[in-house]
C-alpha cells in the first residue's frame, strides 16, 4: 500500500521517527502562505507540525490531490492541524473542512491541545483527484499542518459508495514506547 503524504514546506524530507516520506504542497495548491509555529512551541513537536500553511485570503481554499492508483480505490486521508502560536494571537481558529463540495468536519482546536489534532476519513473517489477544502467561516484563518493520503486494501472498510469519518479509535496492544501507529 502506498504512502503519499504532502507537508506545508518548501522542501521534501523522510520522518526521522517513522521513516515515511513527506513531500511539499508546493504542486497541489496555488494559495496560502507557508508559516512556521511559534519557538515557543514544545521541542518534541514531530517535523510535520513544525510548518503549516496558513489561508488568509479566500474564502475555500482547496488542495487537489491524485492519488496514482486513481478513481474507485479506497483511501484514507487524514488532515493534521497544529496551531503553534504561528501568528503570535495566541487564539486557535475554528473553520470547517470539506471533501470536494461535502462538509467533513469543523476544524476546532484549543489551547488544551498541546499537539494538536487530526481528522480522520475513507473515501473512494468516483475521480481521477480528490478535493479536500479549508473553509472560511469567519472565525479565524484557516490553516494546516500536514495532509496524508493512504491507499487501503478495498476489501477493507466497506464504504457503499461513500464516505467514512472516524469517530474514536483505540489502540490496543502496541508498546508504549513504540512510535505512533501505522
Amino acid at each position: 500500500m502506498g504512502v503519499h503524504k504532502a507537508t506545508k514546506s518548501n522542501e521534501d524530507y523522510i520522518d526521522e521517527q517513522t521513516k515515511i516520506p513527506y513531500i511539499s504542497d508546493k504542486e497541489l495548491i496555488d494559495t496560502g502562505i507557508v508559516k512556521t509555529v511559534s519557538p515557543d512551541s514544545p521541542r518534541n513537536i514531530r517535523q510535520h507540525a513544525k510548518n503549516l500553511r496558513s489561508f488568509p485570503q479566500g474564502t475555500r481554499n482547496c488542495y487537489t490531490l491524485r492519488p496514482e492508483q486513481g478513481k474507485n480505490n479506497k483511501y484514507l486521508i487524514r488532515a493534521r492541524f497544529f496551531y503553534g502560536n504561528y501568528d503570535g494571537k495566541n487564539q486557535t481558529p475554528e473553520f470547517d473542512l470539506h471533501l470536494g463540495v461535502n462538509e467533513w468536519k469543523t476544524v476546532s482546536l484549543t489551547n488544551d491541545v498541546p499537539y494538536g489534532v487530526h481528522y480522520d476519513i475513507i473515501h473512494v473517489p468516483l475521480m481521477d483527484y480528490i478535493d479536500v477544502c479549508l473553509i472560511n467561516t469567519g472565525r479565524g484563518v484557516p490553516f494546516i499542518s500536514a495532509l496524508e493520503l493512504r491507499l487501503l486494501d478495498n476489501s477493507i472498510y466497506p464504504t457503499q459508495g461513500r464516505a467514512l469519518t472516524r469517530i474514536m479509535g483505540y489502540d490496543v496492544g502496541r508498546n508504549p514506547s513504540d512510535s505512533d501507529v501505522r
